[in-house]
């Protein structure tokens, strides 16, 4: 099955919107299984479109934590150091 550039995009938006992999296929019409395989396969534009959406929205969440640890939250400012682990973790792999 081969997707379509608005199908890719598609994934992208809804990826962006924190949608689970189970409701995009379901919401788009695409068999689950096969697009869980489309997903797994780090090459493929679906794969690089969803993790790209994905992430897009966890860096707008992560700005504004730090926004909101500049004003002051306590709890923002934790979670700005489970982020920094995050980040080390990651630097590791």
């Amino acid at each position: 099955m081969e997707l379509t550039s608005p199908q890719i995009n598609r994934i992208k938006e809804l990826a962006s919107m924190l949608t689970p992999v189970s409701d995009i296929a379901v919401l788009m019409d695409i068999d689950e299984r096969r697009l869980r395989e489309i997903l797994s396969d780090r090459s493929h534009p679906a794969s690089l479109a969803y993790r790209k959406g994905k992430a897009e929205r966890a860096l707008q969440i992560r700005q504004n934590e730090l926004e909101l640890a500049e004003a002051g939250s306590p709890l923002a400012v934790q979670l700005i150091g489970s982020y920094l682990r995050d980040m080390a973790s990651d630097e590791d792999l």
